[in-house]
This record gives C-alpha cells, structure tokens and sequence, in this order.
C-alpha cells in the first residue's frame, strides 16, 4: 500500500477507502491464488466510461467548432488502447500490479493489462473522490499527450465504413455483440442483413474497429 500511497501524493489524493486502490491493482490471477472475490476488472469497466466521459467533455470545450464525427476522431485517438497503456506507464502502475503465482514471475506484462489498470485506477478513484480527480489525473496524462501532440493517429475505420457505404445510395450498417466476456468480446458486421465480417477485442469498442476495417478493406477490393 505504501507505493500506492506515493502514487496518490502526487494528486494530493487522501483515500478514504483503501481497500479500492488495493483492489485497482489486483490481478484476477492474484484473486485466485488469495481465494478473493474481487480483482480490477470491475473497476476498469466503470473507470473505462469515465475516461470516455472526461475526453468527450474536454474535447466539446477545447473545439467548439468542431462536428461530431470529428470529435469522435478525436476522442478515438485520445482513448485507444496503446494511448491507455502509454499513460499508465507515465504513472508507474505496472510496477503496482499483483499478480499470482502462475504469472507472477514474468518479465514483460501484456499491453493489454498496462491499458487495464489505467482504467481501473480511474474507476477507484471516480468512486472514492469523484469526477474532478479523475480529470486532474487524465489533464495529466492523456489530455497532456494529445495536447502535445504525442499520440499516434489510428484510421476510424467505422467512419470510413460507413461513408463508403453511403456512397452507392442508403444501406443499414449493424453490429452484432455474439459474446461480451470480461476480456473477450467478439462482434459481428452485418450490412444490409448480410455478414461481412467479425471482430475481436478486450472492449466491444476495439473489436468493432477490427471488424469495420475488415470490412472496409472487404469492399474497397471488391471495388476495383
């Protein structure tokens, strides 16, 4: 708890509930080894939508002028998983994260589980302080880094998707979540009732960008 209490300073963040900070860096590996019933995967699906809450409000203050298709853009690149995992490592959480015995020994940590604690590191400090610590941190991290212009832009294949859809008259566009498991979604592309393609991700978000850009590519080769 005393590197987590170091990491709160820095926030000037007085926990009034420990036990959330210590649960936002539990592995469910370690949840297994110790029998808990909790892990961080409860807290990182709730700090997911306030991230998600955050940037949108941040971006609609910051660009006044901008439509909702370009703000969606730019919120893609603001809360895309490498953008996730380069903020928690700004903060130092992979080195908080416990593990059980079955991986606790291994040297690299998935990219994936970096992204992870972030959220649930915002989802445990949403529910003990509230919103405006949750700002202070993300101003800190993933705002910073896009006002700096660090983030790497990634193609909003569903945009794209949709306007070359549109392009030969109105066609419907519909994604189907065939399974939504803590880590494992996969989701499929209808168009026009027809399958055109299937995607997979750790979010229902990432695995409808896998499966819209197969679907673009899909029918930008059928095109020519």
């Amino acid at each position: 708890m005393q590197q987590i209490q170091s990491l709160l300073k820095q926030f000037d963040i007085h926990p009034k509930n420990d036990a959330l900070y210590q649960q936002a860096f539990m592995h469910a590996s370690y949840s297994h080894d110790h029998k808990l019933k909790v892990s961080y995967e409860k807290l990182e699906f709730l700090g997911d939508a306030v991230i998600e809450l955050v940037v949108s409000e941040h971006l609609l203050k910051k660009h006044p002028d901008m439509d909702e298709g370009q703000l969606s853009r730019q919120r893609i690149v603001m809360v895309q998983a490498r953008t996730l995992a380069k903020a928690s490592h700004m903060l130092g959480l992979p080195q908080l994260i416990k593990f059980g015995e079955s991986i606790k020994d291994k040297i690299n940590i998935s990219e994936n589980i970096v992204e992870d604690v972030f959220e649930s590191f915002i989802g445990a400090v949403y529910l003990d302080q509230g919103l405006s610590k949750c700002y202070t941190i993300l101003k800190r991290t993933i705002i910073h880094l896009y006002e700096i212009h660090s983030l790497n832009e990634m193609s909003d294949f569903k945009t794209m998707l949709q306007e070359l859809v549109q392009k030969n008259g109105k066609h419907t566009i519909l994604y189907k979540t065939v399974n939504n498991t803590l880590g494992k979604c996969r989701v499929e592309l209808w168009i026009d009732n027809v399958k055109k393609a299937t995607g997979n991700g750790n979010k229902i978000k990432d695995a409808q960008m896998q499966a819209a850009r197969a679907a673009f590519h899909l029918l930008k080769k059928g095109n020519k």
